[in-house]
């Protein structure tokens, strides 16, 4: 009979399936992904307190007031990635505490149908969330300047760059505590162009930052969200940096930069296209590369 059900229905049973779940287990928080969710989930609430939207960016701004919406990346996520990237986000946001227990429900991106429920608490069953210094990370980079960032990433990651994958480093930081540690490998393309042309909200800069990617070397973000340099070489020691398996020498030197200054780097596995943001020397946020 299942085969019979439109993708209203399907949502709606499946969202009073995961509201029964979340009664009997005392849940009163849950992370959703809204642009696969219809009207059902939104009228009825049952026990729970609170509700965090996950929505892409283009429709977040049209959710009602009132709600708590934290607006992602348009890139086609996979379903944990999403939920990943929402726990993390809510996180930051102080929206979730870490050792609260969260109803999560997510589906394949643009399906229209969820089909993922994962009940979790933060701290337990996610380890780039045991971190200690939340309010450090919250004030690091402006909100926009990240999230800008973050899709350029995730894009440049499942699109790769003429057919063939990318893998690349952006520094986001203050460049008086970066300087020390950074040298350039090639004369820098981006010096003496405005800085309007070179911000990563210029989408037509989107193009050279991808063609950037090629270079050996970091891509150098300030605050502002403006590139300062691409081809530069990160000289922070990483003799004290722990990696994840399969993490190799370009997340060594991302980690490292963010361990000896006030910064967060983005590094792109050009064997998986995995997406990992460094923070205090530590991976703090994993991805899988987007559909």
């Amino acid at each position: 009979m299942g085969g019979n059900l439109s993708k209203r229905e399907e949502v709606s049973v499946f969202s009073q399936h995961a509201l029964a779940l979340a009664e009997r287990l005392c849940i009163r928080t849950a992370l959703v992904l809204a642009d696969e969710l219809g009207d059902p989930f939104r009228a009825e609430r049952g026990s729970l307190e609170r509700v965090i939207w996950l929505a892409q960016e283009e429709s977040a701004e049209s959710r009602s007031d009132g709600e708590i919406v934290i607006p992602i990346p348009g890139a086609k996520l996979t379903r944990m990635s999403q939920i990943n990237l929402g726990l993390y986000s809510a996180t930051l946001r102080g929206y979730l505490e870490l050792d609260e227990n969260v109803l999560c429900l997510s589906g394949i991106a643009g399906s229209g149908r969820l089909d993922l429920m994962l009940v979790t608490q933060p701290n337990r069953d996610f380890p780039w969330l045991r971190t200690e210094d939340l309010e450090r990370t919250r004030g690091l980079i402006p909100s926009q300047v990240f999230g800008r960032l973050l899709g350029l990433v995730l894009r440049f990651a499942a699109q790769g760059r003429e057919g063939k994958s990318i893998g690349a480093i952006f520094v986001v930081g203050e460049m008086e505590q970066l300087d020390p540690f950074i040298r350039q490998l090639i004369l820098n393309p981006c010096k003496g162009h405005p800085r309007k042309l070179r911000s990563l909200h210029n989408p037509d800069f989107e193009e050279s930052l991808r063609e950037f990617c090629a270079i050996d070397g970091a891509v150098i973000v300030n605050k502002n969200g403006v590139v300062e340099s691409v081809g530069t070489y990160l000289d922070a020691p990483t003799k004290n940096v722990r990696l994840q398996p399969g993490q190799g020498a370009r997340h060594a030197a991302a980690a490292a930069i963010t361990k000896v200054t006030d910064s967060i780097a983005f590094a792109i596995s050009e064997s998986s296209g995995s997406v990992t943001l460094f923070d205090n020397g530590k991976p703090v946020l994993e991805l899988e590369r987007p559909r």
